[in-house]
């Protein structure tokens, strides 16, 4: 179930209407299926909100929002979020607050979140590209090399859940498999290349759980927030560094930081330095 499809971006600070033709694209989207998923600038459904108070709280935005009060809904799931409650639904739901509000780097910043906790929904990923259509840099990436591409593929292309059940049947396996060697006197060939074998899937299994769930080897990136950013040649004030402005909403990396000053590499591969507070990780 959605509210009204009206939505808005930033320009100064008022909001304006979304272009006729996003609208109708926003109107066409599914709404949430029952099975918990998120649906396009709609609502992800309660069913995955932490158990008692937490729950009430979730559903308690879910109705704000449907009677339109955004502000209200965006209220009770920062309440959620700050408290220390996690999940890749509230994240969406607070991108989808932000996005009604015409709060387009929040609402990015928030879409991005959820799409690292939900990298297969369809919902979030059309929201993400139809808030980052609105900004006011339209960066296009670099190809890039394939194998980070695979790797990315790769790591999100099973489900987790049969995942931690693939892991625990390794070490099951593995642990099983050297038991016998330790107390058999004359242990058969086999079971040489059964521990060889479940070694290489406990540690294939657990490297991508890693990656997926604890962001090993993934690069931090952020957002831009602010409605306009200096981007400099080095880690400065001076006016004469600055080699260009970034708007908010620009997704980008950061590559290292000094004092309150960050390096970012934009994803056309431009690279310089921003203030911390101009941005916030993803």
């Amino acid at each position: 179930m959605t509210a009204g499809r009206t939505a808005g971006r930033r320009g100064g600070l008022a909001a304006i209407g979304l272009p006729a033709v996003l609208l109708a694209l926003a109107a066409t989207l599914a709404p949430a299926s029952s099975t918990g998923s998120a649906s396009a600038v709609g609502l992800a459904t309660p069913q995955e909100a932490p158990a008692a108070a937490p729950a009430d709280r979730f559903q308690a935005g879910n109705s704000r929002y449907q009677a339109g009060d955004h502000e209200g809904a965006l209220e009770a799931w920062l309440g959620l979020h700050e408290d220390g409650f996690e999940s890749g639904e509230l994240h969406y739901n607070i991108g989808n607050a932000y996005f009604r509000l015409g709060e387009l780097g929040r609402a990015i910043l928030f879409y991005e979140r959820a799409k690292v906790a939900l990298p297969r929904d369809e919902s979030v990923r059309v929201n993400l590209e139809l808030a980052r259509s609105l900004t006011a840099d339209q960066i296009t990436p670099l190809p890039g090399f394939w194998v980070p591409r695979v790797v990315r593929w790769a790591v999100q292309l099973v489900p987790r859940a049969w995942l931690i059940a693939t892991l625990a049947l390794g070490y099951l396996g593995l642990a099983s498999i050297l038991l016998y060697r330790l107390l058999s006197t004359g242990p058969p060939r086999w079971t040489r290349h059964a521990a060889v074998v479940a070694a290489a899937l406990t540690f294939v299994v657990g490297t991508n759980l890693l990656i997926r769930e604890f962001g090993v080897g993934r690069a931090e990136r952020g957002v831009i927030l602010q409605t306009e950013a200096a981007v400099q040649s080095a880690p400065s004030d001076d006016p004469s560094l600055q080699l260009f402005t970034i708007h908010e909403g620009a997704v980008v990396r950061i590559d290292r930081r000094s004092s309150d000053w960050l390096e970012i590499v934009l994803e056309d591969g431009k690279v310089g330095w921003v203030r911390a507070g101009d941005l916030e990780t993803i």
